[in-house]
């Protein structure tokens, strides 16, 4: 068979470059700034090798080059190419504030070869060694009152920066609508692996004012700043007084446009700034900053901050006027929670959260701990078991109603906002504005959710459409089974599908609504059920609840419910250990695996064995375990075992100490022979944390010293594994008196 994906010519990049920027010329003349006009006309005007280098030089990391990086088969010589980029302004020679690139990209030959220039200038040795690690090297270099642009100047390569980045950023931002700065879905797209063009080929331009697009793009550029700024706090808070402070200032001037998708890039960056405040205590300029954002979240940051200040009459102002005109579900829920538990609005003293007040009264639900891990499953089969037809829904079964169903809408309208052809998914959904600019179809459409013919109607476009990519669901098999009862079982309430609501609420605010839903759909006697799964520890999310009630008021059984695990004493484990070549699943292998069968407290089997990992065994390994190149030489290899290994733990719960890593390792060797493995899990360490707290360790070593348990031999599997069955049973003795 072979491989259906495209080779790739040599010139791809520049293929991929001039797309774009015709693309960009094509859509966006109304928005392009004098500077970016410019560099359109710049780049055509250089010959195609200088294209063809400026474009490889952009597709890498950093902005600082030598021309000896810069040799590639396709282009020749560079030097003249060099020099017409810098004709054309795209590179300049280093400068005082290229220097910090410069200093990540350089090797440590060309580090030591500048000391020994710097040394020549200098009276005094540089106490340094070739041999020392290149940090080291460049911590020395950095603390020497040299001359460094000139003493560059005196390498043999020849060193330069690339220019313009800025305006180049805008034009990457016009077409993807995020600062983007390399081509890889081209090129994905060229091998095959990314489809494209399957909803449209025409086009509208992202932005159509020059002032809305530069504030955009200034609002894109901020993400990424405020990234790098968490950083640089982490590294010295001190800092962040000032920083913050400036960044006020600099918000203050961001225009606030009607437009609904910079209102809410706006109102993200200030909410964002407000956190970062929050965490260093600057709550004064978190208020400000928090005053700024529009609606949820930070409403209800500055409820909780007027709260700590003792703000009580501002506080309790701001919860009635959410309570009056909430932004949102999750804004409302939070108000009305908030106001009950800290003014007695009820009457009642209301202790607990609403939050954890409903997770509190939620019905428990007995499963067998067979399914840890794996609680919806664990709950779908109990209700399988009670003749209820189960499905693991959760988020995609409404995001696939709502993307069939407005399929055309979404996807095919002429005036569908597809801004190139990469995207799938609608910007002014994202935004906000498909409602409205699609009110009547989508009306029309959501009053025939009510009607008889809906069933088959939704089939059709589920034929139609099946299969295409796009961001909203993803597409699997059992999908139709999933949906056709949602259709020919909603509640009618007023002549009007329970769905109607739901899906109306997503395409007037489908960020808030798109997730959050029930991960279980139930359907019994003609009639539907939706249930929040939680696990033990589990915590219910406030847009959960909000999804939740917005079910119950359209008209649908929805609920949550907690499961408990139930111990068998019959119960049958096998507790295993890994010896391995190193601390990685993916590239390391296991090199001794030893395990014990037990059941009511009784070891029925050991499995054992040194495995070849058909590779070194590193030194540091053998001394902390004992194993050695030479004692797994004959042994066998995990495909040698593997059909055994598979039996004795066949019906079992897999038991380990950090089960994480030997699961992991298992399941990676049973990878790599393409054989499937899935089972429950124990994990010693979390239980004996959860069962037995306090205490200083929870190493097995530790633990096996603090309740007396024999160990000789640490760091053996069989070992290991003997020594976990008794904390097995220290966690049973537990778990069944619960």
């Amino acid at each position: 068979m072979t491989d259906p994906r495209k080779e790739l010519d040599s010139g791809y990049y520049l293929q991929h470059f001039n797309e774009l920027l015709q693309f960009v010329a094509e859509y966006y003349q109304a928005v392009l700034t004098a500077e970016s006009q410019s560099y359109l006309t710049d780049f055509r005007t250089l010959n195609l090798p200088a294209q063809q280098l400026l474009v490889r030089m952009l597709n890498r990391k950093g902005t600082v080059f030598a021309d000896t990086e810069l040799r590639y088969a396709e282009i020749g010589p560079v030097q003249p190419l060099l020099q017409q980029l810098q004709q054309a302004g795209f590179v300049t020679p280093l400068t005082a504030a290229d220097l910090p690139d410069f200093w990540l990209r350089l090797t440590k030959d060309t580090l030591w070869q500048l000391l020994q220039l710097a040394q020549a200038e200098l009276p005094e040795a540089i106490a340094v060694k070739k041999s020392q690690t290149k940090p080291l090297l460049l911590g020395a270099a950095l603390r020497l009152p040299v001359d460094w642009l000139a003493l560059i100047a005196k390498l043999p390569q020849q060193y330069v920066s690339l220019q313009r980045l800025d305006v180049l950023n805008y034009l990457y931002f016009l077409y993807f609508g995020r600062v983007e700065p390399n081509l890889s879905l081209f090129t994905l797209r060229d091998l095959g692996i990314r489809q494209t063009g399957q909803f449209k080929q025409q086009f509208k331009p992202r932005f159509t004012n020059a002032a809305e697009a530069q504030l955009a793009f200034q609002l894109a550029k901020a993400k990424l700043a405020l990234a790098d700024l968490t950083k640089q706090l982490k590294q010295d808070g001190s800092l962040a007084q000032t920083k913050l402070s400036l960044w006020f200032s600099e918000v203050q001037q961001w225009p606030n446009y009607p437009e609904p998708a910079l209102q809410l890039k706006r109102s993200e960056r200030c909410y964002q700034l407000g956190k970062l405040a929050e965490q260093y205590k600057l709550n004064s300029l978190a208020i400000a900053f928090y005053q700024l954002s529009n609606g949820f979240p930070a409403s209800e940051r500055l409820v909780r901050l007027h709260w700590q200040q003792g703000e009580v009459a501002l506080c309790q102002q701001l919860l009635q006027q959410l309570l009056d005109d909430p932004s949102c579900d999750e804004e409302w829920l939070f108000a009305e929670d908030f106001y009950q538990r800290k003014f007695n609005h009820s009457g009642s003293n209301l202790r607990r959260s609403q939050l954890t007040q409903l997770l509190h009264d939620a019905p428990q639900v007995g499963v067998d701990e067979l399914y840890l891990g794996k609680a919806e499953a664990g709950l779908m089969a109990h209700y399988r078991a009670l003749g209820y037809t189960a499905f693991h829904s959760e988020n995609n079964l409404w995001l696939a109603l709502f993307g069939i169903w407005f399929w055309p809408e979404l996807f095919e309208h002429q005036d569908s906002a597809l801004h190139n052809p990469f995207e799938r998914k609608p910007r002014n959904l994202a935004a906000g504005g498909f409602y409205q600019q699609f009110c009547a179809p989508i009306e029309l459409k959501l009053a025939q959710l009510a009607k008889p013919e809906a069933a088959s109607a939704l089939l059709t476009a589920l034929t139609a459409h099946y299969g295409k990519a796009n961001s909203l669901f993803y597409w699997h098999s059992a999908l139709a089974e999933q949906l056709l009862p949602l259709l020919q079982y909603a509640p009618i309430v007023a002549g009007e599908s329970g769905l109607a609501p739901i899906l109306r609420a997503m395409a007037q605010d489908f960020s808030r609504h798109s997730s959050g839903y029930p991960d279980l759909l139930l359907t019994k006697d003609n009639k539907l059920e939706f249930i929040e799964v939680k696990a033990p520890g589990d915590k219910i999310q406030r847009h959960q609840l909000a999804r939740l009630l917005a079910l119950k008021q359209a008209g649908f059984h929805a609920r949550i419910e907690k499961l408990q695990w139930i111990v068998d004493p019959n119960r049958l484990y096998v507790v295993l250990d890994v010896e391995t070549t190193g601390g990685k699943a993916g590239t390391d292998r296991v090199i001794e695996i030893g395990a014990v069968k037990v059941q009511a407290g009784e070891v029925l089997e050991i499995f054992s064995t040194l495995l070849n990992p058909g590779r070194s065994i590193p030194s540091f390994i053998s001394r902390l375990t004992g194993i050695n190149n030479a004692m797994v030489a004959d042994a066998p290899t995990f495909a040698d075992i593997a059909d055994k290994l598979s039996a004795f733990l066949q019906g079992a719960v897999f038991v380990a100490h950090n089960a994480k890593f030997d699961y992991g390792f298992i399941r990676a060797e049973f990878a790599r022979l393409e054989q499937p493995f899935d089972m429950p899990q124990l994990c010693t360490v979390v239980n004996m944390r959860r069962y037995y707290p306090g205490l200083q360790s929870y190493s097995l070593g530790k633990l096996c010293a603090e309740f007396e348990i024999k160990l000789t031999n640490h760091h053996r599997a069989l070992d290991d594994a003997t020594a976990t069955v008794e904390l097995l049973q220290l966690i049973n003795a537990k778990r069944q008196l619960l």
